[in-house]
């Protein structure tokens, strides 16, 4: 069985109400993203479900930790994350105007929402994800990034020099 197959909701039997699921989020999850930033994680996803007769609301709750790697360090550390996501289930043929609309054929009997669960918690995540201190980072990483300036040794460019003086007016 496919580790992503436990985020699949039965979606035509569903009466039409409110309903809860709630999904664990765990490091087999995140093995199945090819090239994903988060290493793992233990997160608890509820959703919650209003179906209607012509649309469906899904309403995402994220909250756990998940395990990244630091950008400034390159050392994998837990952060916490916690957000909420709505999407919108419509029957019928896709619109491209409309973003946060899933369209599903009027025969559809289940909904996996594995994928939309993991763009959701990538989204929580910062452009620059790094350490809160820089002192949790590792200290020996750091010391190789750091630069001489007073290294005099470098060879001189002397071609850039002297374009150093050309004026254009």
């Amino acid at each position: 069985m496919n580790v992503l197959d436990h985020f699949s909701i039965p979606y035509k039997g569903l009466k039409n109400g409110a309903h809860r699921f709630i999904f664990e989020v765990d490091d087999a999850f995140f093995a199945t993203f090819e090239n994903s930033y988060v290493q793992g994680g233990d997160l608890k996803v509820e959703l919650d479900l209003d179906k209607r007769p012509d649309l469906a609301i899904a309403a995402f709750q994220v909250e756990g930790e998940v395990k990244v790697n630091c950008d400034r360090c390159l050392q994998q550390f837990g952060r916490s994350v916690e957000g909420d996501f709505s999407l919108h289930i419509k029957t019928g043929l896709p619109d491209p105007d409309q973003d946060e609309v899933l369209f599903i054929d009027p025969e559809t009997s289940s909904i996996n929402f594995a994928t939309y669960i993991y763009e959701c918690i990538s989204l929580l995540l910062p452009i620059a994800i790094v350490h809160e201190d820089i002192k949790d980072c590792d200290q020996e990483m750091l010391s190789r990034f750091t630069s001489n300036d007073d290294d005099d040794d470098a060879p001189q460019n002397d071609l850039w020099d002297s374009l150093k003086g050309l004026k254009f007016d």
